[in-house]
């Protein structure tokens, strides 16, 4: 049963360090960017791609594809137009370029949200309302992971001051945000794999390298 949650594909990046969109890049046979679509429609009830100012790098993939209402200004503003689009309460994101995130990692960050969700309507019915939990965020190995998260739409009004202001570093505005930080030995427990692999993205050809290097590692294991 699908999640009543919306996936947002962070996927509007110059890719200038890569030289190629990334999102693209094949890992396993497979884009990126598609299998992260196959993991995500097994948990989230809708799932946009906030594609920047490249929207038609993405119309062949069969989902919403959202520009950028401040383009230019990197992920706060990919997140920020997938959350105005998104038709409900709570969203997961996730950047493209992330191959080892999997369908029990968004189902744990989505999962987390709407207890979050479910915990404020019983404050509300119960006189005991405090304030409204905003996000969730992992935390791996020291390391706050702001684009593998879950975040409350009412974020946004928030989210677009900082953008008028040229405020663009993402953990600086979540620093501001009544969040979970979620430890990553959770994370990897629920979903398989070294923690250090969840958040990992492939932002240079050494980090695409990489991540085949330990997709045929992984391939091998399973052989013997």
């Amino acid at each position: 049963m699908l999640i009543k949650i919306t996936a947002i594909i962070l996927a509007g990046g110059r890719s200038s360090r890569m030289g190629q969109n990334k999102a693209l890049l094949p890992v396993g046979g497979v884009p990126v960017i598609e299998r992260l679509i196959r993991e995500l429609e097994e948990v989230a009830a809708e799932i946009l791609i906030a594609g920047g100012s490249q929207p038609e790098a993405y119309n062949h993939l069969g989902k919403d594809v959202i520009s950028d209402v401040f383009p230019g200004l990197g992920p706060l503003a990919g997140l920020h137009a997938g959350l105005q689009a998104a038709s409900t309460s709570w969203s997961l994101t996730v950047a493209c370029d992330m191959p080892f995130a999997n369908r029990d990692v968004f189902q744990w960050l989505a999962e987390r949200a709407l207890l979050a969700e479910e915990g404020q309507k019983r404050d509300t019915v119960s006189g005991e309302a405090g304030s409204a939990l905003e996000a969730v965020i992992p935390i791996v190995q020291g390391q706050v992971q702001p684009l593998l998260a879950s975040y409350r739409r009412s974020v946004l009004p928030g989210l677009e001051r900082e953008l008028q202001a040229g405020n663009l570093k993402l953990t600086r505005w979540t620093e501001a945000l009544r969040a979970e930080y979620v430890n990553g030995f959770a994370l990897a427990a629920a979903a398989g794999m070294p923690q250090e692999r969840i958040p990992f993205n492939m932002n240079r050809p050494g980090d695409y390298r990489q991540a085949l290097d330990w997709l045929d590692a992984s391939t091998d294991k399973g052989k013997h």
